[in-house]
């Protein structure tokens, strides 16, 4: 979660693999100590199968008093720490013999031994600690950095159907505007999915078991299926469970069944119906059509042609242009009018205002005189 936070400040060897027993006791260890300061807890469960640990994460939430970066420093006997606002990377030393009563003793010496030579007289174990907004967001979040890279996967076949998926819920994309939030509720999104909460739950043994849960998925179409292309992102060559789904999902059979048939605008106008947002959508795209009639009729290029205002004096087209919309009350007053036929209905508003415009501006002169 945190990435290599401390390679400014130490060397890539300090950092060895954690193996299994290992990090299950470091949870065990860390765990009750955080949650003297957050009422949730929580280690994402492991990648299926996984025969070592880069770091620890924990997701915290809902502290129970003000608590600092140091202070969560001193609680876990780190001696160093990479503050963040949401992610904070600690390095809590390795005392020399732990591993060995879990049976890793001759590990911990190699590791011992390579950080040594990359100038390092201790090893470490990162522990991240990923604060969350509140329970909905920590739901999220721990929910989308399970199973390994599950919550990446998930994303991809959600980009297949024309939304996405992340920590902060599904979205539907709506260029040129910030995406419609769709729902937050993970529950909610899963079920939409046609997928089983419950099964996810009950955990996974192998990554085949993970993929086999996600190919039941209605969002799931072996003959539609891609893993490039626009509106997806490049995945790193490290995310080896994404690059096994990818080779899994590229050599399916076409399903039978649990297919839901939509293409894209379909998948987009069900999900803002299932989710109540079509009504904010249509506004939106409503809002979008009246200023492109607006530009497309009421510009400056026509308003020269209507008035015979001289190319270059931008600023008297500027000045009509106000003016009109003053009178007509704005957009809507402008809408008003192209709706009853096309452009000809503003031709004699413009051609007033522009008439006025210029009376004012002799009176003007005159008293100038």
């Amino acid at each position: 979660m945190g990435g290599h936070a401390f390679n400014a400040s130490l060397p890539e060897a300090a950092f060895p693999r954690i193996p299994p027993s290992v990090y299950q006791a470091l949870k065990i260890q860390i765990t009750p100590k955080l949650e003297s300061l957050f009422q949730v807890v929580s280690t994402p469960a492991e990648a299926p199968q996984k025969a070592d640990h880069g770091d620890v994460d924990f997701l915290v939430c809902q502290p129970r008093q003000t608590t600092t970066h140091k202070e969560i420093q001193a609680l876990l006997a780190a001696d160093h720490v990479v503050p963040a606002h949401e992610t904070s990377s600690y390095a809590l030393r390795v005392e020399p013999g732990t591993w060995g009563p879990l049976g890793f003793g001759e590990q911990e010496e190699t590791a011992r031994t390579a950080a040594e030579a990359a100038g390092s007289s201790n090893i470490y174990y990162q522990v991240d600690v990923h604060v969350c907004l509140d329970r909905s967001d920590w739901e999220r979040v721990h929910f989308f950095h399970s199973y390994g890279d599950l919550g990446m996967i998930l994303g991809l076949i959600v980009r297949n159907n024309g939304l996405t998926l992340g920590t902060k819920g599904l979205k539907l994309p709506n260029v040129p505007h910030p995406p419609i939030d769709l729902c937050d509720s993970m529950d909610e999104i899963i079920e939409y999915m046609g997928l089983s909460m419950d099964r996810w739950k009950a955990g996974f043994a192998t990554a085949l078991e993970v993929f086999e849960w996600v190919g039941t998925s209605t969002f799931f179409d072996p003959t539609t299926f891609q893993s490039r292309g626009t509106g997806i992102k490049k995945v790193k060559p490290e995310r080896k469970m994404y690059a096994k789904f990818v080779e899994w999902a590229e050599a399916q059979p076409p399903k039978t069944t649990g297919v839901s048939g939509m293409d894209k605008t379909a998948r987009a106008q069900h999900a803002l119906v299932r989710f109540g947002k079509k009504e904010e959508y249509d506004r939106i795209k409503q809002e979008d059509a009246d200023r492109e009639l607006i530009k497309a009729y009421f510009n400056g290029h026509n308003i020269r042609e209507w008035t015979g205002i001289p190319a270059d004096n931008w600023w008297d087209v500027k000045k009509v242009s106000e003016g009109v919309r003053a009178e007509l009350g704005g957009p809507a007053g402008i809408l008003a009018l192209l709706e009853k036929g096309d452009e000809r209905a503003l031709i004699p508003v413009v051609r007033r205002v522009y008439k006025a415009l210029e009376i004012e501006a002799i009176t003007a002169g005159v008293r100038n005189l």
